[in-house]
């Protein structure tokens, strides 16, 4: 077993993580705010919330804006989150790597990943979350020790927060809940099993549970991508297939509907015509059972033209036959009541330029695919394989539902499987590096291990 490490082989650790924090809230401060940012906000200082948007988010944002008014707690609590994360990561790396995990917080200032952490989303909040508690696992996994009693509980509130911060996305859970126990011994097969569907069912419940008390009026988000699909079977099929709601606000021909269906692209007709932040929801709850009566029954009369149109969007998504990067972040904060502004700086001006100058770095296949390399690296090597499979599955089965669900094509959508994708990479140095150590130690010995 490698020794342990000593106070001034991680001392290097905690201060580059400490300057990623500094750097990082320098850059972004006091956050960026989009349309839906200032949404969830001013639902926070109001406390009068909508389904539309995660309740439990724009609920724990008006906790924080009783310490500072504005986005900047947010913004601190992710990056707070994230650079603990990468730290976690680099200190697990390096029980067996050594100082070459050094190059891990250097990767936490990829594009990729640190340009989208200035923006106060949900994707960012459930992607900083999970990115942690996979590091406090891993780091208990290889230093090979259980996790223990801080670590478990710190685990289940980041674990409560996802799934109360991005309800899509939880299906990425239960890998990381599954390896945590087997990583921790409390059980094998059946018991295992259950004790996982047991925390992750309470993961899901408790945020469910916390937000019962509080005034909350019911939008179904689900209308955004109905609403996207109504059009794009309207256009290939050539007959309008939209409620009547909707076309007596935009009134549309049918020539002008085709015009109006973008791949990839669903805001040019939910709010591109109504000018606000309302866009094309449904009226009523009336409305709203209507729309997905007729969203049901599009994609029952033409499963072709919808599994079409749901195919080229998700190409669109993962930029796959696109020479393009498709919207990733912006540096700003969109005008606000609260007198919120953003002055940018040059890491902000050097960022917003990327995905016009390198727009290969934003896109979600390249990712991908480096996820299914390491994966692969690590199954042939046999080392890690559990690991490697448990944060493979979190990441495509995040991914697999996207393509149902998602109405366009940002960068953000996929936010958290790129950081499975660092980890993947991680693990599959991890694994050549301990292979080349191992086949030193057999040359100087002449035993093999």
């Amino acid at each position: 077993m490698p020794p342990a490490a000593s106070p001034s082989s991680v001392r290097p650790i905690y201060l580059m993580i400490a300057l990623g924090i500094v750097v990082s809230g320098w850059a972004f401060f006091p956050g960026w705010m989009s349309n839906d940012s200032l949404i969830q906000y001013r639902e926070a200082r109001a406390g009068a919330f909508n389904s539309w948007h995660p309740i439990l988010m724009a609920w724990w944002w008006r906790q924080l804006d009783h310490l500072y008014q504005g986005p900047a707690p947010f913004l601190f609590q992710n990056l707070i989150m994230y650079w603990c994360g990468i730290g976690l990561l680099t200190k697990a790396i390096g029980r067996n790597a050594g100082r070459l995990a050094y190059i891990v917080p250097i990767f936490g200032l990829w594009p990729a990943l640190f340009f989208v952490l200035g923006e106060i989303w949900k994707d960012v909040a459930f992607a900083c979350s999970m990115f942690m508690a996979w590091a406090i696992v891993i780091n208990a996994y290889c230093w090979q020790r259980k996790t223990s009693t801080l670590e478990k509980g710190i685990l289940v509130i980041l674990l409560v927060f996802a799934a109360g911060v991005k309800t899509n996305g939880i299906v990425a859970i239960p890998f990381l809940i599954f390896f945590w126990l087997n990583n921790d011994g409390v059980g094998r097969g059946i018991r295992l099993v259950a004790l996982t569907f047991t925390i992750f069912s309470a993961s899901v419940l408790v945020p469910f549970t916390m937000t019962r008390s509080l005034e909350v009026k019911l939008d179904n988000p689900l209308q955004y991508t109905q609403v996207y699909d109504l059009l794009a079977i309207s256009v290939k099929t050539r007959q309008n297939l939209l409620p009547r709601y909707i076309n007596e606000r935009i009134n549309l021909s049918q020539d002008e509907l085709e015009k109006t269906y973008v791949v990839g692209q669903n805001d040019r007709l939910f709010y591109g015509y109504t000018k606000d932040l309302v866009g094309l929801r449904a009226p009523s709850l009336d409305e709203a059972t209507k729309l997905q009566d007729s969203w049901l029954k599009a994609i029952k009369d033409h499963p072709v033209s919808y599994l079409t149109h749901r195919w080229d969007n998700f190409l669109s998504l993962l930029r796959i036959g696109h020479s393009t990067a498709a919207f990733v972040a912006s540096p700003a904060v969109v005008q606000n009541e609260f007198h919120i502004k953003f002055d940018s700086n040059g890491i902000s001006d050097y960022l917003s330029v990327m995905p016009l100058t390198h727009p290969w770095i934003f896109y979600p296949w390249v990712y991908h695919l480096l996820t299914l390399i390491a994966a692969a690296a690590s199954f042939l090597k046999k080392t890690h394989r559990s690991l490697a499979a448990a944060v493979l599955g979190s990441s495509f089965a995040f991914i697999a539902p996207h393509f149902f669900i998602v109405p366009a094509s940002d960068f953000r959508y996929l936010y958290y499987s790129y950081f499975c994708s660092l980890i993947m990479v991680c693990l599959a140095v991890l694994s050549f590096n301990r292979l080349a150590v191992e086949e030193k130690r057999v040359y100087r010995t002449g035993i093999t291990l």
